[in-house]
């Protein structure tokens, strides 16, 4: 493998519009991984690298942490990735996500002993019941996933193949507090729930949720768009994929290297069972630290040339916390098989460069979305469908008779009034 594009290097960073999302920062075995899951099922790399990282970052949950010497952030990201149906966006993040799967699994069978003995036992403490160490989450009320929260044991991953679901229900039910619910959740602050059936409230001292979910682009201002999501921040703290996909590989009898899935399965039972008191708290090594400080200084200047515009402030200030989460994420994985000179305590300069790297690809992704959800259509996505073109048009033209309109063009009001609303789109 080369080494060479591992090597730190100084000098301003320089965010463009051509960056891809690198693996080569990524330790051997997650390599391997994403280029078969590549082969066999013809995704974008995206899919599965982010896939990856979220599930190491799940396997080591709220019990890492790092700090710059002012701020302490968990190794939490929340990924969407973004592409027509049809694109192959599911099966590649489940097979990824397969060993959290099979851990998860054996902690539902040990759960369901350990509480058929305490049922069994007279002697029982009622308050203390055995609790289900979850590790995934999908499909599931706000309340739900927050006792999950309350009960796992390091956090737990959102996985939400169909993601537009989860921000309607946020968007939905703002006065139940989810929003800010889901925000404190990102920035790791306690968050505490009080129902009125239940004088005991529920208070999570140390929240950790990573999200991973698709969406197709036509959806995006349907879900992202909102006045709300557009100015709290939410948006933001979401890393997007947005490949451009223009090879459609026809259909080849592909078998996938089982020796690459078993190495990989090893690897985050790894990260999963490690013991982490000893350097719970990660710190930046002092030419890590340099690079990043000249990363953070350009993202500030760049924030100088863009002062009236809140949402691209937003992205910057974003971008300096992800790369710091994703520089702790890299090095908590290089702990199961360090490839330089390691200190367990410290972030070393090459996590740190290949974050940076990662940066300059998501930094390109959520300027499209935000020229997606401010009306500036990519022509990259190929041939519009009906749908989509009347619903373009009509984030575009003011069309004050939706009756009318509909009879224009020889279309049912209630099927344009769905269309215009952005549901049941391809």
């Amino acid at each position: 493998m080369d080494r060479k594009s591992n090597q730190p290097q100084m000098g301003k960073s320089r965010l463009h519009e051509e960056a891809e999302l690198p693996i080569d920062g990524l330790p051997e075995v997650v390599q391997a991984l994403i280029k078969e899951v590549v082969r066999c099922y013809c995704c974008p790399m995206e899919f599965p690298t982010v896939a990856a990282i979220a599930a190491s970052a799940t396997a080591v949950g709220r019990r890492v942490k790092t700090f710059d010497g002012v701020y302490t952030n968990p190794l939490m990201l929340w990924f969407v990735n973004v592409a027509n149906s049809g694109m192959n966006k599911t099966a590649p993040v489940k097979r990824v996500l397969e060993p959290l799967a099979h851990i998860n699994q054996e902690n539902y069978e040990a759960f369901k002993l350990s509480y058929a003995a305490w049922k069994a036992d007279k002697d029982r403490d009622e308050a203390h019941p055995p609790l289900y160490d979850q590790l995934l989450i999908n499909d599931t009320t706000d309340e739900a996933r927050t006792q999950v929260l309350k009960t796992s044991r390091t956090g737990a991953l959102d996985h939400h193949p169909e993601i537009k679901g989860f921000f309607d229900d946020l968007d939905r039910y703002t006065k139940s507090g989810s929003i800010a619910r889901v925000i404190n959740l990102y920035d790791g602050n306690q968050i505490i729930v009080n129902r009125k059936t239940d004088p005991e409230p529920i208070v999570i001292p140390d929240p950790f949720m990573v999200i991973i979910g698709d969406l197709q682009p036509q959806l995006l201002d349907a879900t992202f768009g909102s006045e709300m999501f557009r100015n709290n921040g939410l948006n933001q703290r979401i890393s997007f994929t947005m490949p451009n996909i223009v090879e459609f590989p026809r259909r080849h009898e592909f078998h996938f290297n089982e020796d690459i899935m078993q190495a990989w399965e090893a690897f985050i039972r790894n990260i999963y069972i490690r013991d982490y008191n000893t350097f719970e708290i990660i710190r930046f090594s002092e030419p890590c630290m340099q690079l990043y400080n000249e990363f953070h200084d350009h993202l500030q200047e760049l924030k100088e040339e863009n002062t009236d515009d809140g949402y691209i402030l937003s992205i910057y200030s974003k971008l300096q916390i992800q790369c710091q989460r994703l520089a702790g994420i890299v090095h908590v994985m290089e702990m199961v098989n360090p490839r330089y000179p390691y200190d367990f305590n410290y972030i070393s300069a090459q996590a740190m460069e290949y974050a940076i790297r990662c940066m300059k690809y998501f930094e390109k992704s959520a300027f499209a979305v935000y020229n997606r959800i401010n009306g500036v259509t990519p022509l990259s996505w190929g041939r519009l469908t009906q749908e989509q073109i009347i619903y373009e048009f009509s984030k575009r033209v003011t069309i004050t008779h939706p009756t009318y309109f509909a009879k224009g063009i020889s279309k049912q009001p209630s099927y344009i009034s769905k269309v215009m609303k952005g549901k049941g789109m391809p």
